[in-house]
């Protein structure tokens, strides 16, 4: 199967600090990556990198086979979509023109029109947001206007997604409405999805592959069941970390400071 994105050598580094060593992985068309690590571990930082919006430190990432570096940014966002942890809005837009215009790369001569506005109702639909099409995005609450961002990066129709905390401000159901969509494009489409989070457990059930940060250089990288181990997890986010199985189900549990429990 064609690798769509691979790290060479991959080094991070920020004020002097080395995040990632030599890290090595390759996506390909189906999967879906999760990245975890502890806070300041260099997810979003590595995150950046792999979507071409920071240079490497060392190594190299290569999309398509090709050098992220030397794509030209309408070529790149033709190919992967990225969703930072916060969108600021300057000015008033209705729901749907905000969609709209993300899909602009993807259209011959800046042309939005129907297919533009397709793509976006069907990606409104999709998070189950149809009746907000006529919302001013400024009057959102947290959590509708990231499923709106999140609606926006499906309406690219990019064969790469890469999303930073794109559970921030979602209730239960939403997270796993956004975590099921992830692994339906995947499986259904053949899209690459790499994104970063904090829980483990919503990570292991929804994810072919995950990298585990430590923040002093070390990152895991291979398949879930591999990397999200207890002992893995523990040394990483340095606590103890227990696997549980509940029928036939596994998930993590962190243990209690101090022997104080319910």
């Amino acid at each position: 199967m064609t690798t769509r994105l691979t790290t060479e050598s991959l080094s991070l580094t920020v004020r002097g600090r080395e995040l990632v060593h030599a890290l090595d992985m390759s996506v390909v068309p189906g999967q879906v990556w999760c990245v975890l690590g502890p806070n300041g571990a260099g997810k979003s930082t590595l995150l950046r990198t792999l979507a071409g919006l920071r240079a490497a430190d060392g190594g190299r990432v290569l999309l398509g086979g090709h050098d992220i570096a030397n794509y030209r940014p309408l070529d790149l966002a033709r190919r992967r979509g990225f969703l930072p942890q916060s969108v600021v809005d300057a000015f008033s837009l209705s729901v749907l023109d905000a969609v709209v215009s993300a899909t602009h790369p993807r259209l011959s001569f800046w042309a939005w029109g129907d297919e533009g506005d397709d793509a976006a109702r069907q990606a409104l639909e999709t998070f189950e947001l149809a009746e907000l099409t006529g919302r001013d995005v400024t009057t959102l609450s947290g959590g509708e206007r990231q499923r709106v961002n999140i609606a926006t990066l499906f309406a690219q129709d990019v064969d790469m997604l890469l999303l930073d905390e794109p559970l921030t401000s979602l209730d239960l159901h939403h997270q796993m409405k956004t975590l099921h969509e992830l692994m339906r494009v995947a499986t259904d489409h053949g899209k690459s999805v790499i994104y970063t989070v904090h829980d483990i457990n919503l990570a292991f059930q929804h994810a072919t592959h995950a990298v585990l940060m430590d923040g002093k250089g070390g990152a895991l990288a291979g398949r879930t069941n591999d990397v999200i181990t207890s002992g893995h997890l523990s040394a990483a986010f340095r606590h103890p970390i227990h696997g549980v199985t509940l029928g036939d189900e596994l998930f993590f549990r962190a243990e209690r400071l101090n022997g104080v429990s319910r």
